[in-house]
């Protein structure tokens, strides 16, 4: 058995398939018994039909399930590079794959490979949607729709048709008095209508995300990355930067064709005139830009466990404040120094630096994530930091003149309260006691 047909079958083995496969097997045997009932196989044409769809949804459902799950996204060749190398300074690189990203390409830290026309990651499927298997994850999602509505139908009308059973006998109907309502096949009609209903929602909702993505043929990425080119333009109007457009919205019509019918190699793209299949990847490499001048650097003083709540080490407030995000947590230790991108009250994140002296002895875990901002400082601009991080020795200051060796002892210690509380006015944390320590310290 090949490597790569090895890494498909162990996509089965995570919550996501398996509660999934569970749950349709569950609704499908209700489905089944139920109807066995309510409307049972026959010669009339109604009942052919009624079958034939339970089969047709049944196995549509499992086998576009299955093949968006076999096939994958897509995923950019390990150590890829364009065929034009002067092309790669519009490209950029990624370290986990030793290539560089092919345009509309992201790195996928869950699949921890770089993802062909990447939409986003789906736990239920256990891989990204993405450049090859969007058209099977569409059929999936319609298929589960169409048999949810047409499960909820029977499982509704066998139960009440089974309720009302004595009243039919009375009534004369005793032949439409077929339906046998017992506790286990009641407790499993309300279980699978309450799953049913459950998931034709989530169905619907990600049928809706996936038809913006497909008609704008812009994925939840790439429409993220469009809102940032925005806010360049709008936020900074004295630069005059040139209006962004998006360069693969090629009409509805063509952006179906292009998911559906020519999906093509997933790595070149046609673009609109006047652009050009880097202008996506250009204005990338900008914000990156805009993102590095923007990072601060902090020192950490107090150590993060890198728990989701982290209710014994930092108290329930701050586990309480947690970013609604499923971005990973990263386990600090004092004196380490992390490069912070986004700062909120209670929460940073931030991508921790690795120091060449521990290279050996790397900590395991993301180095890139959120942590409480009370574990960190942030460090000034002149305290020679930056130096030391570039491998290069500190640089030294110059001997005080001699007019300043003249001053009072009382002049010193206000010039050193002052040093502190400056320090101390960039501490994040709202701790009282805590910058009390600090102060000591």
């Amino acid at each position: 058995m090949s490597n790569k047909l090895k890494d498909d079958l162990r996509r089965f083995l995570h919550w996501g398939p398996i509660t999934l496969l569970t749950l349709t097997l569950i609704i499908t045997w209700t489905v089944f018994h139920m109807n066995s009932m309510w409307w049972p196989r026959g010669k009339s044409l109604g009942s052919i039909v009624n079958y034939t769809l339970i089969w047709a949804h049944t196995f549509g459902t499992l086998y576009n399930f299955i093949r968006s799950l076999m096939v994958g996204p897509g995923f950019v060749p390990l150590k890829w590079h364009p065929l034009d190398m002067k092309d790669t300074q519009f490209l950029q690189f990624c370290t986990r794959c030793n290539g560089y990203k092919a345009p509309r390409s992201h790195h996928c830290r869950r699949c921890d490979r770089c993802v062909m026309k990447m939409d986003h990651h789906c736990p239920w499927i256990n891989t990204c949607v993405g450049w090859s298997n969007q058209d099977s994850f569409v059929y999936f999602l319609l298929c589960f729709l169409s048999a949810s509505i047409q499960g909820a139908i029977i499982i509704v009308g066998a139960v009440m048709q089974g309720i009302q059973k004595r009243w039919l006998i009375r009534q004369g109907l005793r032949h439409m008095a077929n339906v046998h309502l017992t506790p286990t096949n009641l407790l499993a009609s309300v279980f699978s209508l309450g799953l049913i209903m459950g998931t034709a929602l989530a169905s619907v909702k990600l049928l809706y995300m996936q038809a913006k993505v497909i008609f704008k043929n812009q994925t939840g990425i790439e429409s993220w990355i469009v809102r940032k080119a925005l806010f360049r333009r709008n936020a900074y109007p004295g630069n005059r930067i040139r209006a962004f457009v998006f360069p693969y919205n090629l009409g509805w019509k063509a952006n179906l064709c292009e998911v559906f019918l020519n999906p093509g190699d997933g790595i070149s793209w046609p673009v609109l005139p006047g652009c050009n299949e880097y202008s996506l990847t250009c204005e990338q490499l900008e914000q990156k830009k805009d993102k590095r001048a923007r990072t601060r650097l902090f020192r950490c003083i107090r150590p993060a466990t890198g728990h989701w709540v982290p209710i014994f080490s930092q108290g329930l407030w701050v586990s309480m404040q947690i970013p609604c995000t499923d971005d990973p947590r990263i386990e600090l230790k004092p004196d380490d120094i992390i490069h912070v991108t986004r700062i909120q009250e209670y929460w940073n994140y931030g991508e921790r630096v690795i120091s060449q002296k521990v290279e050996k002895n790397r900590r395991k875990g993301a180095i890139r994530g959120w942590f409480p901002s009370c574990c960190a400082v942030e460090i000034r601009e002149d305290s020679g930091i930056e130096d030391e991080l570039a491998g290069g020795e500190p640089v030294r200051r110059q001997d005080p003149p001699a007019k300043e060796s003249l001053e009072t002892d009382q002049e010193k210690p206000d010039k050193e309260t002052s040093s502190k509380l400056e320090i101390l006015g960039n501490f994040p944390c709202n701790d009282v006691k805590h910058r009390k320590s600090q102060l000591v310290k």
